[in-house]
């Protein structure tokens, strides 16, 4: 027999999608930063968004879980609060510790709260990283259009480029 805890989190769909993209990414990072601090195994999907015809409104929600044994739930507790949440108001965690996983007691919902100097960074970073993108192709935009400009006037014909009362062979 051993003691068993486990543990359930949800978080909101915002996570799965980056700004400026249409489809979402096949993973959340804040998740697999979390699976990758898990010592053996990870968090499995429970249950994700439905939105199917027959499933009423549909479940708005991921639903992660999973039992470990002989488990750091302090740690593990931190570093879920330590994640970079989009949307942190929308990050539920539950834990349950019992011999073999089997006890009476219902889950505990365990608070993550708000990392206001956490949050304003991150919006700050996402902030500047779409200036930076938005710099980017700004310049690759400039440079192309300045490309096209070089290529049209060397296929312009000779007399396009003459001045009108200039002598031939002089050109501005």
């Amino acid at each position: 027999m051993g003691f068993v805890w486990n543990v359930m989190l949800s978080f909101d769909n915002e996570e799965w999608w980056e700004e400026g993209e249409d489809e979402p990414r096949e993973s959340s990072e804040p998740l697999e930063r979390i699976n990758a601090w898990i010592p053996y195994g990870r968090l499995v999907s429970l249950i994700g968004p439905t939105y199917g015809d027959d499933a009423g409104y549909g479940m708005d929600a991921n639903l992660y879980g999973g039992g470990f044994k002989n488990f750091d739930i302090e740690g593990f507790i931190e570093v879920v609060k330590a994640q970079d949440w989009k949307e942190r108001s929308k990050v539920q965690l539950w834990v349950k510790g019992a011999e073999e996983g089997m006890g009476e007691e219902p889950f505990t919902l365990i608070k993550i709260g708000a990392r206001r100097a956490a949050a304003l960074k991150a919006a700050a970073t996402r902030k500047r990283r779409a200036a930076v993108a938005r710099a980017a192709r700004t310049k690759k935009r400039r440079a192309a259009a300045q490309r096209r400009q070089r290529h049209a006037r060397q296929r312009m014909p000779d007399q396009i480029l003459r001045q009108p009362d200039a002598p031939a062979g002089h050109h501005r």
